[in-house]
């Protein structure tokens, strides 16, 4: 007498793993966005490969596995200058430590207290840009710069909420908060203080 489970995929076939079961979860990546990478994909590569060819990231987490070594002194020079600039952002709780092939401690790595002036500068500091490695990034670059901003024009029901609101409270943007009848939506003080600047300027 066959058991519950055994009676249960006699009942309904579809629940049996087979070759075609197993493959389903396998879909092939339709590309239905960008015109640019949709007319540059490489339909029997994988997602991986073609932002690889593409010199796009599939992710912007960092690599997290199943990528392929090809020349080791170069990935040891990457990552040292990468190294060197996690050290640098690194805030006094935090540190790196280096291990070699076996896991052995290395190195450790510990940040240093920053100056209010150092973390200003780094703030401050422009991040250089990174030159188009292949013609799909630069096309998509081109396509990003020839995009057109549309200016959004202030309805005559907006400009009259904010002179009310102004009118009433001045620049008390926290009495303007609580006042319900004006401020039906609940918007905090600062997007009252944000919005009535970008009406009234």
């Amino acid at each position: 007498m066959p058991t519950v489970r055994k009676r249960r995929t006699i009942k309904t076939p579809s629940r049996k793993v087979t070759r075609k079961v197993a493959n389903k979860h396998k879909k092939k990546v339709n590309v239905i966005g960008n015109k640019i990478i949709r007319d540059n994909w490489d339909k029997k590569a994988t997602l991986r490969q073609n932002y690889a060819r593409l010199g796009l990231l599939p992710s912007l987490n960092g690599v997290t596995g199943g990528t392929e070594i090809k020349d080791e002194e170069e990935l040891a020079e990457s990552e040292q200058k990468s190294l060197e600039e996690l050290a640098e952002s690194l805030t006094e709780e935090q540190g790196i430590i280096q291990r070699d092939e076996h896991g052995n401690i290395i190195n450790v790595i510990v940040g240093k207290a920053k100056t209010k002036e150092e973390i200003a500068e780094m703030m401050e500091r422009d991040i250089e840009p990174v030159k188009a490695k292949t013609d799909v990034v630069r096309a998509l670059e081109a396509q990003a710069a020839n995009v057109l901003k549309t200016e959004r024009y202030q309805s005559e029901g907006e400009l009259v909420w904010a002179a009310k609101l102004v009118e009433k409270y001045g620049d008390d943007y926290e009495k303007m908060f609580w006042d319900r009848k004006l401020n039906p939506n609940q918007q905090t003080a600062a997007q009252l203080k944000k919005r009535i600047h970008a009406l009234l300027a």
